[in-house]
């Protein structure tokens, strides 16, 4: 027998495998590959069976990849930098690489990192992502070009939204008020809904309408300028933006200034106190006859403020605002609204005595020269500035008083002076150095000022030129005229008062003639409630005292 025909004998049907360990072939690691084309073996690093191909390369037999789901489903394309993407599946591997695809076009992750079998961490730019292709599906490779990709979209491009308003004040408001305020607004790139809220701060009063962005309502009352600052949240599919924003409140104010006729208040419903600011007018300065010197100063009109309460619903409050800058001559017994006695008219050129201020006042039921009804706050005006009639008078001090509280001041000059109007009387006219006085001074009243009469000449024709009393709770004394050695009187000063049943929280304060009170308070006017400056001329028109004012905030 011949070797080929005792190999060709050779039975093989007794080489089976019936064990359970199944038939072994080569294995090793990779650096123990061989180099035989179609070699089969399994690769102990990778942890694959491979086989030698024509090309010389290994081919791993490995699973194909699968992919369940991401950790987050949402990008922000807009925000700049990176996303970290984990990924979710079964069967990954070294080596294998993660890319997402959109409706129509793809990119690889910037670094894709196999953290497990069943879990890898890729990274790719957010911009990368394009609302275009959205949703993107996930795409995961294999070293042996096996590839899985989830089965619906698992990434959607969702940028925060926009905000169109710009930060900061969006304007101011007073504390009375009511309705739309202001608007705020914001976009998303994706079209998706935006809504609002307030995330830090609060809103004084005002709410924030979520749906259209509408700042509205009737804001808390201040009683001076308040920045309100808060920060709102702009949100649309899940993404949010914040934004700073602020907005200036004002007190709600009623101003009142002299018009010459009764005004009124009325506080609007849900209020139940306010603030008051008052000055009375100031007393006009007196004029000389053309001499070398000037008359004599008005007195500064009186300040007083508080808060007003106890007043019930619906009341409507009086006011009046008393006049400073009455020029009609005196020898009438002119008045000056709010009270302010009358002072003497030149006669030939011999100059004017200054007619008083008149008061401001806050009444219930009140708003005349004539005081009636319930008065609640009362600025006193400030006496007329006499003046002088010629080079041979003694240059003596003959000023307005100024109006205060409880009392106003005196009047100045020869003689005994008049008195200012306190808070049970009115004050006393003055008594000139002169001979007979005419129809004589007289003295002030409830709410209104003495009236000046000249010397030893009938009605106001006198030496000097006296001036009137200021109008107030009760006005001053209006002055008497001087001589030839003696120089006319100033008038006295009205009286401020307040109600304690209406009004707490009091103040006042005193001016010195041309200079008025409270000057610094922010509701002050320039010239309110100054006396007039002494001049040298016959007439009025250079020393008009200021008016009166009345400020109400709430």
């Amino acid at each position: 027998m011949t070797k080929a025909r005792d190999i060709a004998d050779f039975k093989f049907e007794n080489i089976v495998d019936t064990g359970t360990e199944g038939t072994k072939i080569a294995s090793g690691t990779t650096a123990q590959r061989g180099s035989t084309t179609g070699q089969w073996r399994y690769n102990t690093t990778t942890g694959f069976f491979e086989g030698r191909n024509a090309s010389g390369v290994f081919a791993p037999l490995q699973p194909t990849p699968v992919v369940t789901s991401v950790d987050d489903g949402e990008v922000d394309s807009a925000g700049g930098g990176n996303q970290t993407i984990v990924i979710t599946g079964e069967g990954f591997s070294s080596g294998d690489t993660a890319s997402f695809v959109g409706t129509s076009a793809s990119f690889d992750a910037t670094t894709t990192t196999v953290d497990s079998a069943t879990q890898i961490t890729a990274v790719a730019p957010k911009a990368s992502f394009l609302n275009a292709q959205e949703p993107y599906k996930v795409k995961v490779t294999a070293a042996s070009g096996m590839a899985g990709i989830s089965a619906t979209g698992l990434i959607s491009v969702d940028n925060a939204p926009a905000w169109t308003t710009n930060a900061g004040s969006l304007g101011t408001i007073a504390s009375n008020d009511t309705g739309n305020h202001f608007t705020v607004a914001a976009t998303d790139p994706e079209g998706d809904t935006v809504s609002y809220s307030l995330q830090s701060g609060a809103l004084q009063g005002l709410s924030l309408d979520s749906s259209t962005g509408v700042i509205s309502g009737d804001p808390t009352d201040v009683t001076s300028n308040t920045t309100i600052s808060f920060t709102l949240r702009a949100t649309a599919g899940g993404k949010t933006a914040d934004r700073a924003f602020s907005f200036i409140l004002t007190p709600s104010i009623a101003t009142f200034n002299y018009t010459g006729s009764n005004q009124t208040f009325t506080p609007p419903s849900g209020v139940t106190s306010f603030l008051i600011y008052m000055w009375g007018a100031g007393g006009q300065g007196g004029s000389s006859n053309g001499s070398a010197r000037n008359g004599g100063d008005g007195g500064a009109g009186g300040y007083v403020a508080g808060t007003v309460s106890n007043y019930s619903a619906g009341t409507t409050f009086s006011i009046l605002v008393g006049q400073g800058n009455n020029s009609a001559n005196g020898n009438t017994n002119i008045m000056q609204y709010g009270g302010g006695g009358a002072g003497t008219d030149n006669n030939g050129g011999q100059g004017c005595g200054g007619h008083g201020g008149g008061r401001s006042e806050l009444s219930i039921g009140g708003g005349s020269n004539t005081p009636a009804g319930t008065r609640i706050l009362v600025a006193g005006g400030g006496g007329g500035g006499g003046a002088f009639y010629h080079n041979g008078e003694p240059n003596s001090s003959n000023e307005g008083g100024d109006a205060a509280y409880s009392s106003g001041q005196n009047g100045n000059g020869s003689g005994t002076v008049p008195t200012g109007g306190s808070g049970s009387a009115g004050g006393s006219a003055g008594s000139g150095a002169s001979g007979g006085h005419g129809n004589g001074p007289t003295d002030g009243s409830a709410g209104i000022g003495g009236r000046a009469r000249g010397g030893n000449q009938n009605l106001d024709i006198g030496y000097g030129r006296p001036a009137g009393g200021g109008g107030g709770y009760y006005g001053g004394g209006g002055g008497d005229g001087g001589s030839q050695s003696a120089a006319s009187q100033g008038g006295a000063a009205g009286s401020s008062y307040y109600n304690s049943s209406y009004v707490s929280n009091f103040a006042h304060a005193t001016g010195t003639q041309t200079t008025a009170p409270e000057t610094s308070n922010t509701y002050y006017s320039t010239g309110i409630a100054a006396g007039g400056a002494g001049t040298n001329g016959s007439t009025r028109a250079n020393s008009l005292g200021g008016n009166g004012k009345v400020v109400i905030v709430y």
